[in-house]
């Protein structure tokens, strides 16, 4: 497996699996295109030309030859420097690495292609539920345009500098939980909010975090109390804002299923009667990666993988 074929398989696998399907993410990539041939000279320089024919605005080969094999690849969720030279040490170890592979791309200039491509999603899974769309949208655009983080090329010098690959799988790898997400209230049928937590406590990415301390946990309400209608917040790159949340209650929500919360949106939540159901972050991101990873070496062949950076394997 070459350094391209995984990222032209983790394209293929997320838009496969993206909620939009395959016709509104063409119209996406329309739009994109329109906006390209609208720029001047120095925007379309400064445009993201992969924004044309890849959807996610997270998924991106960072540094080094598309061409590479991939015999080994360590696997982090926030790669930072560090992590870029530990991969080098295992060269020297005599474990040699052939991509450095990022979850997050906050640490990494020029993994995150489009804020506006990744948070998009959430307009479709927020109409699904029963937001109006002219409701999710104003939300979801208002978040989309707001302030883009500043670029941090710490991690690209270092891998640059000794010649090592680098990539970013972030929306196509959690578009996997996601899935599983819906695949659990449709089949498990979950009633209370304990059900849910034993659900997920029982994944072994999580036995993984459990053993070290961490599980799934009720940020809001209690172990017996039912579920209701679950939002399940597992992609489109970040959690929702305050005001989706309460957009959500609007609409029904019972429990909101997210990797992540804060006391903005545990307000909210206590204040209409809902639950939260919190996924430790670094083993639900696991599980979606670890998903995408076996489908990859369904296609394409073995290869070993090294865990860093609060990634694992699934094994305790």
């Amino acid at each position: 497996m070459t350094i391209k074929e995984l990222y032209e398989f983790s394209i293929e696998k997320g838009m496969e699996l993206d909620p939009r399907g395959p016709e509104e993410l063409t119209h996406h990539l329309k739009e994109v295109l329109e906006a390209y041939e609208g720029l001047d000279e120095m925007g379309k320089r400064l445009f993201d030309t992969e924004r044309l024919h890849n959807p996610f605005g997270d998924t991106r080969i960072v540094t080094g030859s598309e061409d590479t094999q991939v015999r080994r690849l360590v696997c982090g969720i926030d790669i930072t420097g560090s992590e870029i030279l530990m991969a080098d040490r295992l060269r020297d170890l005599g474990r040699p690495v052939d991509l450095v592979l990022a979850h997050h791309t906050t640490p990494i200039g020029g993994g995150l292609g489009s804020r506006y491509d990744t948070i998009w999603p959430q307009v479709r899974m927020l109409t699904d539920f029963g937001v109006p769309r002219h409701r999710a949208e104003k939300l979801i655009r208002a978040n989309a345009e707001g302030p883009q983080r500043s670029a941090n090329y710490q991690a690209n010098q270092v891998a640059e500098a000794l010649g090592m690959p680098l990539m970013t799988i972030h929306s196509p790898a959690d578009v996997y939980l996601l899935q599983e997400g819906w695949q659990i209230l449709r089949e498990d049928h979950p009633e209370t909010v304990g059900d849910l937590i034993d659900i997920c406590n029982a994944w072994p990415e999580v036995q993984w975090s459990i053993e070290r301390g961490l599980g799934t946990e009720a940020a809001v309400g209690s172990r017996h109390d039912p579920l209701g209608q679950v939002y399940p917040c597992l992609y489109g790159g970040w959690n929702p804002t305050p005001e989706v949340v309460e957009a959500l209650c609007q609409a029904g929500c019972g429990t909101l299923w997210v990797v992540a919360t804060s006391e903005d949106l545990n307000h909210i939540a206590r204040t209409n009667h809902m639950n939260i159901v919190v996924i430790p972050h670094g083993p639900a991101d696991a599980r979606g990666l670890n998903g995408l990873l076996d489908d990859a070496m369904k296609r394409f062949g073995s290869f070993d993988i090294v865990p860093c950076s609060n990634y694992n394997r699934g094994t305790v």
